[in-house]
């Protein structure tokens, strides 16, 4: 049976590119039903989706002769996927509010979020609008994914990020998502965000990781049909069907990794751990005329070492981050720790929602481009699967 796709076009001056969208898609054998905003037909006519598809093009919410159905929820429902290509700032803006006053909003909303993929294009100052960041965060954190621009010549003749990714990317992506379920029936246990060790009641050592990477690399392993275990310290990030251990210390997450290893068969340990922590935890919050203050620290648990030492048919993937010497500290760390992979990045990474990384070996080294840690996420979780035997535990 074929695969029904959704494609949502709003009104954007790269709406044209949706044809080219819809025709691959059908070529590749996906039954496509283009569903248009009212704006998004002033740009590219509803006949020439339909000439494309041979399915009737939805524009207005009550224009469907079916009453045996209502149409947006049938919409949502029945299809495999749903595809917004362009996506504008408004309809982004719209789904992220819960706003459906239009056909196309009305399925986004009434659609299962981790259905729902954005292809976002739109002018580099709109993107930058920090009310379209805390849109995008909001989408992603109900499951939601976000297929990335790519800097290029925009409408308004500057060259910046916002222009649609292109055609192939973007049909990628959908084969990605609609692809079997590599991780049907496995465990993945992914630690995320930044430990804090405490020097008193309210101070503490940490780090700026935001967790973003790990709570991207969860999604996109729950999207391959896997039950993700989640513990993550001290990030806003949420993720929607995810069980979610939240943690502090890296006693905390100690204690819960051990807790959850065994029965995984996979696990990213993405978490920023502090490597030390202070010998005494001062039980009153220190003053300022407590003079020639010293906190002397001590080497933290390594929960990473000792999960290596565990290992028996897991896949153990760590991170790395590293301000010099990355590869060689990656490699090292690699065999140190008895890791299957190793992600190594540069410090410029931290804090930020993009990321370039390189997945390390001990045969290969495979370097991945910038882009969104959402997108990023697949990639990594792709090339970890790739040519590797995944076991499930067998109770």
């Amino acid at each position: 049976m074929k695969k029904k796709i959704v494609l949502g076009v709003t009104g954007s001056i790269a709406a044209y590119k949706s044809a080219e969208i819809a025709s691959r898609l059908v070529r590749m054998g996906y039954n496509v039903q283009v569903v248009m905003t009212s704006s998004a037909a002033k740009f590219i006519a509803p006949l020439t989706f339909e000439a494309l598809t041979k399915n009737k093009v939805y524009v207005d919410m009550f224009e469907d002769e079916d009453h045996d159905k209502v149409t947006h929820i049938a919409l949502a429902t029945e299809s495999d996927l749903i595809l917004i290509a362009p996506a504008t700032y408004n309809i982004i803006g719209k789904a992220a509010c819960g706003i459906a006053d239009d056909l196309l909003s009305s399925i986004i909303a009434a659609a299962p979020r981790d259905k729902v993929v954005f292809a976002p294009a739109m002018n580099v100052n709109m993107y930058n609008n920090p009310v379209l960041m805390e849109n995008r965060r909001k989408l992603a954190e109900y499951g939601a994914f976000f297929i990335e621009p790519e800097e290029g010549m925009l409408a308004c003749g500057v060259k910046a990020k916002g222009r649609l990714r292109k055609v192939p990317a973007i049909i990628d992506a959908v084969e990605g998502f609609l692809a079997e379920k590599p991780l049907k029936r496995l465990k993945v246990m992914i630690t995320a965000g930044a430990t804090r060790e405490y020097i008193d009641p309210i101070r503490f050592i940490s780090n700026t990781s935001s967790g973003l990477m790990g709570v991207s690399l969860a999604k996109v392993c729950r999207k391959m049909g896997a039950e993700v275990t989640l513990i993550i310290a001290n990030s806003p990030y949420e993720a929607e069907g995810i069980r979610i251990i939240r943690v502090d210390t890296v006693a905390e997450m100690y204690e819960a990794v051990l807790r959850e290893f065994p029965d995984s068969n996979l696990v990213f340990s993405a978490a920023a751990v502090s490597d030390f922590k202070p010998k005494t935890v001062n039980p009153s919050k220190l003053k300022k005329h407590d003079s020639n203050l010293l906190i002397e620290l001590e080497e933290n648990t390594d929960i990473l070492f000792k999960l290596g030492t565990l290992k028996k048919n897991q896949i153990l993937v760590g991170f790395a981050a590293e301000s010099e010497n990355m590869f060689d500290n990656a490699l090292g760390k690699l065999e140190r720790k008895n890791l299957d992979l190793i992600i190594a990045n540069d410090l410029s990474n931290f804090s930020s929602t993009e990321g370039k990384v390189w997945i390390i070996s001990r045969e290969k080294t495979v370097e991945l481009e910038k882009k969104h840690k959402e997108e990023l996420a697949y990639d990594i979780v792709c090339k970890v699967i790739e040519g590797r035997r995944l076991t499930v535990n067998e109770q």
